[in-house]
């Protein structure tokens, strides 16, 4: 993990170089789900969790529902305990974290895995048909020194694109 964080920060500048050469060959940005979902079949993100550790994760009232429903506690609650007022958007809700991550974190692992918010769910956001700002070209060079996934992809995507690094 140390490793892809390196390189990642590291090529944060052709990241960036990369975006505006598909953007300049009119790339319909097909290839990159496709490319992440087969990096995504090979990692075990419990070994890595960085997503966990530094998303802000917003929370819908469905979201807050089903984290109720899986404690066995009160949406209220579940609000009160586990969420803080999203200072971005008034009247919206995000997880609560410390400089460990999120509140649902132990270790590596989620508590609430099978009722985890849908911007967690939809993490790292590749899905060819998932419509979020995080699916966009611009979060993937975002997310490349966190996600192993998303580094991957992306590093295997300039190759095929025939995207040349300069020295």
């Amino acid at each position: 993990m140390a490793e892809v964080f390196r390189l990642g920060t590291a090529r944060a500048k052709e990241n960036l170089d990369f975006r505006r050469y598909l953007s300049a060959r009119h790339d319909s940005g097909r290839m990159f789900p496709i490319l992440a979902t087969r990096v995504q079949q090979q990692i075990d993100c419990t070994a890595c969790a960085n997503c966990c550790r530094h998303s802000i994760v917003a929370v819908s009232s469905t979201d807050i529902g089903q984290i109720a429903s899986s404690l066995n506690i009160a949406a209220g609650t579940v609000i009160q305990l586990y969420t803080d007022p999203d200072r971005e958007r008034p009247g919206s809700r995000i997880l609560r974290t410390s400089r460990d991550g999120c509140v649902f974190l132990d270790d590596n692992l989620c508590v609430i895995y099978e009722a985890r918010p849908k911007a967690c769910r939809d993490f790292p956001h590749i899905g060819a048909r998932i419509r979020s700002l995080g699916g966009r070209p611009s979060a993937h060079a975002r997310w490349a020194p966190l996600c192993p996934i998303i580094y991957n992809a992306l590093e295997m995507h300039k190759q095929l694109a025939g995207f040349q690094r300069r020295s």
